[in-house]
């Protein structure tokens, strides 16, 4: 479970940090929203580092950038008034779609043994 929080925070970092810059650069206040986007990038880098411990990469990576999309998609909109027209939806949807095979197509990698433990071989 802590994994997958791990992988929340790493998109939520993801779509703050990106969301930063373009208001940023919006607002006339660049540095700043760049300073953001550099420290949530960093941290969403991290957390994805941790998230892939136990969830498979391909997994981790994909719900990584697709949700992230999704999101920053969204966020755009809503923030910056930038258009959302069908196709987009559509493709939320097909993207969400893939997310959703993927996982269920994948195992999730098993928890490292530990010393001592009484299952090491």
């Amino acid at each position: 479970m802590r994994y997958w929080l791990f992988m929340a925070a790493a998109i939520i970092t993801e779509v703050i940090g990106t969301v930063a810059m373009k208001y940023g650069a919006h607002q006339g206040s660049r540095a700043a929203g760049l300073a953001v986007m550099f420290v949530m990038l960093v941290l969403s880098y991290t957390s994805l580092a941790m998230a892939i411990k136990r969830i498979p990469l391909a997994v981790a990576y994909g719900m990584w950038e697709s949700l992230g999309l999704v999101l920053i998609t969204l966020c755009s909109a809503w923030l910056f008034g930038e258009d959302l027209k069908p196709v987009k939806l559509v493709a939320i949807a097909l993207i969400i779609g893939g997310i959703v095979l993927l996982e269920r197509g994948t195992e999730e990698a098993p928890a490292p043994v530990r010393a001592g433990d009484d299952h090491a071989a």
